[in-house]
């Protein structure tokens, strides 16, 4: 039989390192065409090649590697048409979440809203930092519509799109002041709780950066 603690450790391990490596491949520390070599990680991090391997499983089921036989593990490439799609039915999501829960919303749920905007606006000049607070945001507005698979291809959605951003970002230049101000926006558009005019401004919002 097994050894339950060892079970668990395994799993917490792969867990960590396919977090890390995916934080690597969406800031571009990992570019696309980089070969992710799984004794290197291991070696890196101290640990063993097991939940190396795993996590690079979990990040190929995401689309963010490809493992091309007798060669290895690579970044996938960005490709456009595909982050179209992806932008496309993330704004479809988020908008059928905003259909079922705006007329419920409480003066909590926008305040809850508001404390992350604030720290948006008070966080350090990181484009890192506003990108994770951006996905926040996003993340908990589909969260309350409670409905799992929203919330499941969202977030492989969202890993996409944060990358694609942060590939667009040296040239769009979104400053920590505009990432403030959209979303101070979005929130006092949720408030105003007329369900088509928050749909479609918050598919302008998401859908603008592939638009451009």
């Amino acid at each position: 039989m097994a050894n339950p603690k060892k079970v668990n450790t395994l799993v917490s391990l792969k867990d960590e390192v396919k977090e890390k490596l995916r934080e690597d491949i969406i800031m571009l520390k990992l570019e696309p065409g980089d070969r992710i070599v799984e004794t290197e990680v291991a070696k890196r991090l101290g640990i063993s090649q097991v939940p190396v391997r795993e996590a690079l499983r979990g990040l190929e089921e995401e689309g963010l590697i490809n493992t091309i036989k007798y060669r290895g593990a690579f970044v996938s490439d960005i490709n456009q048409v595909e982050m179209y799609h992806m932008f496309s039915l993330r704004a479809k999501i988020e908008t059928d979440a905003i259909e079922a829960i705006l007329p419920h919303l409480t003066k909590k749920n926008f305040g809850e809203l508001y404390d992350i905007v604030d720290k948006m606006k008070n966080g350090e000049n990181d484009y890192a930092v506003q990108s994770r607070l951006d996905m926040e945001f996003h993340r908990t507005i589909i969260e309350w519509a409670n409905v799992d698979v929203y919330l499941r291809i969202w977030g492989m959605l969202t890993n996409h799109i944060r990358r694609y951003i942060t590939l667009l970002n040296p040239k769009v230049r979104i400053l920590p002041e505009e990432v403030h101000q959209y979303h101070q926006a979005l929130v006092e558009t949720l408030e105003e709780r007329d369900v088509e005019k928050a749909k479609n401004v918050f598919k302008e919002h998401i859908m603008k950066m592939v638009e451009k």
